[in-house]
C-alpha cells in the first residue's frame, strides 16, 4: 500500500496535466538558488517547518507557496527530496518558492487533522510570506491532491495578498468526493491514505520519546509489513470497529490513536455542519482570485475538479475570479503513474499544455504578457479507445466553457426479456423506450460483493484504471444492458448520468452504475462509474430518508464526467449492480448504521424499465469536425474546437 501511495502522490505532484514538464531532479542542485529553513509561527503559536528557496539576488520577488503533508514519504530539508526540487525550480524562474510541511506532519508541530487545520494555517502562511523582506507582496499557490486541498481551504479565507491559485487533481467537497462518494465511504482510498500517516506519527512520537533511529526504523518497518500482510483490515466490520484498536507496528499505540481523524469521519456519515465548514463549494463567494484548475478523467477527484471549475465560474466572489478561472483535463490524473500497466488501456502521450501552470503564474503574479489570457478557458483530453488490444490514443478539444456549448444529451433506454443478468443475458440499450419484460432482478449479498475492477481508486485496483470488465459481467448480480454496434463515431464529452426506477427488500441499500465501451475484439473497458445510497436518493447533502421495503423509488445518479469516443464497431454498455468493493464500503442493507454495526442481510433488487417507469442512460454528445478528428487521429493536429450550432453539413457524423 505505502509503495503505491508513494508513486501515486509523486506523479500527481510532479506530472499532473498542467504541471511543469522540466527535469526537476537536475534542478535540485540549486544553481543560482539559496535555501533556508524556518519554523513559521501560526496564530496559535504552533510552528511549521518551512523551506524558503530564493534567487541569489537582493531583489524582492513574488512568492509561490506549496503546503504538503507528505514529507514523511519524500524527505525534507534544503535541496533534499521531491518537493525541494519544485521550490528550486520556482526560484530559478524568479519566484520565492515556499515549501511548508502542514501541521502535525514530519517536522512541523501540532496534530494532523486533515482539511480542518488548513484554513487558518494557509491564511497565516500566505500573509507571513507576503510580508517578508524577500517578497514583493504577491503570493500564488500550486500543486496537486492534498496540496490542492490546502489551496482551496486557504482561498476561502480570502488572504489579502493571495493573487492566484493553481489546484489540480484535487477536490473541494471532502465528504462527497474524498472521504465518501455521493454519501458512500470510499473504503480503499481512505483506509490506504489515512493509515499512510500512521508511519509518520509513529516516527514523531518515538522521536519525542527519545528513541534511537534504529528503534524508529524497526517500528516503521514493522508497521509497513503489518499493512502489507493483513488484508482483513479492508473487509472488517463494523466499518469503524475493532481494526482501529490494533496495535500498530509493535508500538504501544493503536491505529485509532495514531490516525484519529478516520474515526471523526465515521462519526459524521451525513453531510452536516462538520463538513459544511470545510466545503469550499459552500463558501465559493469568499474566493476572490482566479484558479487554474486541472485534473484527469480517471482521477480520484474528477467530480470535485469539474465542480470546482463550475463553482468558480458561477459563484466566485469577484469578476476577475469568475472570468479568469480555467479548466484542463488529461486522461488519468492520479492514475497517470500506472499508464503501461499490463491489462489496462494506455491512452498515449499526454498532449495537454505542460507549461500552463508557469504561464498562469507568470501572467497573474508577474504581469507577463504571455498570451495566457487569450487561451481557450477549457482544454479537454478526448480519449480514443483501440479497436483491438490495449493501446489507445487521445487528442485535445478546446472550448470556452464546460459543458461545451452545443452538447446534446441523448437517452439510451434499458430493456430486456427479464434476464439482463450477466453479459450473456438479454439486456439492451436503445434510443427509444423498450419495455419487454418490464424489469430485471438480482440479489445483493454484502458478504459476496462485486469486486472492484478498474476505475479511479488506485488503492482498490492496484493502479489499474481502464480495464476489461468481461469477468465482472459474468456475475449474476450484475445487470448488463448493451447497445447495437455503432455505425459512426459518437463523441461523448461531459457529465454522464443514469435515471432509473428500483425496488428492494431492504430498509436501505446501494445501487451502482458503470458506463462501459465494448470493443470489436470483445474487450470491454470501464469509462465512468459511481454509486447511490438509497437513503440519500434525494441528494447526498440532504437529510437521509430510509426506504420502505417493496416500494418503488426513482433514482437519478450522476456517474461523473468523461471525454471519450465511442467508435464505429464498438457498443455502448451499462452495468447496474449494488456493490463495487473495496472501492466503496458495502451497504449492510439493514437500515442501521453502516459504521457501527456488523449485521448484514441479503437484498432482493429489482430494476424497472416499463413504459411508465422508463430507466435510461444519459450521454452528453458533441459534434466535432470530421476533418479535424481525422487529422487528430493521424497526429497532424493536437487540438480541435466544437462545431457551431449552425455549422452542420454532416461534419459531425464521422
Amino acid at each position: 500500500m505505502r509503495g503505491r501511495l508513494c508513486r501515486l502522490i509523486q506523479c500527481a505532484v510532479l506530472f499532473g496535466s498542467t504541471t511543469l514538464a522540466f527535469d526537476y531532479p537536475a534542478l535540485a542542485q540549486g544553481a543560482g538558488v539559496t535555501c533556508e529553513v524556518s519554523m513559521v509561527p501560526m496564530r496559535d503559536g504552533v510552528q511549521l517547518h518551512t523551506e524558503i528557496y530564493r534567487p541569489q539576488d537582493t531583489a524582492t520577488h513574488p512568492v509561490v507557496v506549496i503546503r504538503n503533508p507528505y514529507a514523511y514519504l519524500f524527505g525534507d530539508g534544503c535541496f533534499v527530496g521531491v518537493f525541494s526540487t519544485i521550490g528550486a525550480f520556482y526560484a530559478q524562474q524568479g519566484y520565492v518558492g515556499v515549501l511548508q510541511e502542514v501541521r502535525g506532519t514530519k517536522n512541523s508541530e501540532g496534530h494532523f487533522n486533515p482539511f480542518f487545520q488548513e484554513q487558518n494555517d494557509g491564511y497565516d502562511t500566505i500573509e507571513w510570506a507576503a510580508t517578508q523582506s524577500w517578497s514583493n507582496g504577491k503570493v500564488g499557490t500550486t500543486s496537486a491532491s492534498y496540496l490542492g486541498a490546502t489551496q482551496w481551504q486557504a482561498a476561502v479565507t480570502a488572504p489579502p495578498h493571495l493573487v492566484a491559485i493553481s489546484p489540480y487533481e484535487t477536490s473541494m467537497d471532502y465528504r462527497d468526493d474524498w472521504v465518501a462518494r455521493n454519501g458512500v465511504f470510499d473504503l480503499a482510498f481512505n483506509r490506504g491514505w489515512g493509515t499512510g500517516f500512521v508511519a509518520d506519527e509513529i516516527t514523531r512520537r518515538l522521536t519525542q520519546a527519545g528513541a534511537s533511529q534504529s528503534q524508529i526504523s524497526q517500528a516503521v518497518t514493522a508497521w509497513n509489513a503489518q499493512v502489507q500482510q493483513n488484508g482483513s483490515w479492508m473487509s472488517s466490520l463494523p466499518l469503524g470497529g475493532a481494526w482501529g484498536d490494533t496495535i500498530a507496528g509493535g508500538t504501544q499505540w493503536t491505529i485509532r490513536q495514531l490516525a484519529p481523524f478516520n474515526w471523526d469521519w465515521y462519526s459524521h456519515p451525513e453531510y452536516d455542519t462538520y463538513w459544511e465548514a470545510i466545503d469550499p463549494l459552500h463558501h465559493m463567494d469568499e474566493v476572490k482570485v482566479p484558479a487554474q484548475i486541472s485534473g484527469g478523467w480517471y482521477d480520484l477527484f474528477t467530480v470535485g475538479t469539474i465542480d470546482s471549475y463550475r463553482g468558480m465560474r458561477t459563484s466566485a466572489g469577484t469578476k476577475a475570479a469568475r472570468e479568469g478561472t480555467t479548466l484542463s483535463m488529461d486522461c488519468c490524473g492520479h492514475s497517470l503513474p500506472y499508464q503501461g500497466v499490463p491489462g489496462q488501456i494506455n491512452w498515449g502521450p499526454n498532449r495537454t499544455d505542460a507549461g500552463l501552470t508557469l504561464r498562469f503564474l507568470d501572467y497573474h503574479l508577474k504581469g507577463v504578457d504571455n498570451g495566457f489570457a487569450e487561451l481557450p478557458r477549457v482544454q479537454l483530453t478526448v480519449l480514443v479507445p483501440p479497436d483491438e488490444g490495449a493501446q489507445g490514443d487521445n487528442f485535445i478539444l478546446q472550448a470556452d466553457e464546460y459543458p461545451v456549448p452545443g452538447t446534446k444529451f441523448e437517452r439510451y433506454y434499458l430493456g430486456s426479456g427479464g434476464n439482463a443478468n450477466t453479459r450473456m443475458g438479454d439486456g439492451v440499450l436503445a434510443a427509444s423506450g423498450i419495455s419487454g419484460a418490464g424489469f430485471d432482478n438480482f440479489i445483493y449479498d454484502p458478504l459476496n460483493p462485486v469486486p472492484t475492477a478498474g476505475g479511479a481508486d488506485a488503492e482498490a485496483t492496484g493502479g489499474q484504471a481502464a480495464v476489461d470488465q468481461s469477468t465482472i459481467e459474468l456475475r449474476r448480480d450484475v445487470l448488463v444492458y448493451t447497445s447495437d454496434v455503432l455505425s459512426s463515431t459518437k463523441e461523448v464529452i461531459g457529465p454522464v448520468s443514469v435515471h432509473f426506477w428500483a425496488r428492494t427488500s431492504a430498509r436501505d441499500t446501494d445501487f451502482t452504475a458503470k458506463l462501459v465501451d465494448v470493443h470489436p475484439d470483445g474487450y470491454a473497458h470501464n469509462v465512468v462509474d459511481r454509486i447511490v445510497r438509497a437513503r440519500y436518493r434525494e441528494g447526498s447533502k440532504l437529510p437521509p430518508k430510509l426506504i420502505t421495503p417493496g416500494t418503488i423509488y426513482e433514482y437519478e445518479l450522476r456517474l461523473g464526467d468523461t471525454a471519450t469516443e465511442f467508435r464505429p464497431g464498438h457498443r455502448i454498455r451499462l452495468e447496474i449492480s449494488s456493490s463495487n468493493f473495496p472501492h466503496y464500503a458495502r451497504n449492510l442493507n439493514t437500515g442501521l448504521s453502516n459504521e457501527d454495526t456488523d449485521r448484514t442481510v441479503a437484498a432482493a433488487q429489482r430494476i424497472f424499465h416499463e413504459d411508465q417507469r422508463a430507466s435510461y442512460l444519459v450521454l452528453p454528445v458533441l459534434r466535432l469536425s470530421s476533418t479535424c478528428i481525422d487529422q487528430a487521429h493521424a497526429a497532424k493536429v493536437t487540438a480541435c474546437q466544437p462545431l457551431n450550432e449552425d455549422d452542420d453539413n454532416g461534419q459531425g457524423d464521422h
